[in-house]
């Protein structure tokens, strides 16, 4: 019974510290806690000396999950389970969208109707109405509508 003590401590704790950093303090974690004081119980019923080993296991465990906590905020590794960046590039205010009225520029998706131009360097998520423009063509807005870019084809 000690020995399955000591087992189900050593296995709780190892699920609630990669719960934690994985997906944040998520029901796995919260069945390690509770496993982990379980075993505690555990230990001190099965073993004359078990309140001795029980503080053991806190001098222990407590100083190794802070120092752990601390090599792993240092090393920044929590972060790499998280997606950080995005896949639009340049992003635009959408509340600034009036400055484009009349602007022209160069469709970098084709407009099926919705897709992108580019008016000097900023990618602007545009659309056509219902009409089909390909791709590299040049295109002039015609209009802005709350959060909508309306532009037409340029014809040469």
């Amino acid at each position: 019974m000690f020995y399955l003590a000591i087992g189900l401590f050593v296995v709780s704790l190892i699920v609630s510290i990669v719960d934690i950093f994985i997906e944040g303090f998520g029901p796995l974690a919260i069945i390690g806690l509770v496993g982990v004081a379980i075993s505690l119980i555990l230990t001190v019923v099965s073993s004359p000396i078990g309140g001795f080993v029980v503080l053991g296991k806190l001098l222990v465990t407590v100083p190794g999950l802070w120092l752990l906590w601390r090599f792993l905020r240092k090393r920044q590794l929590d972060g790499r389970f998280i997606l950080s960046e995005t896949l639009a590039e340049d992003v635009v205010d959408m509340e600034g969208l009036d400055y484009f009225m009349g602007k022209e520029g160069i469709t970098t998706s084709a407009l099926r109707p919705h897709g992108f131009a580019d008016f000097n360097g900023t990618k602007v998520e545009v659309s056509s109405g219902a009409g089909y423009i390909d791709v590299d063509k040049r295109v002039k807005v015609v209009d802005v509508q709350s959060r909508k870019v309306f532009v037409k084809l340029i014809e040469n």
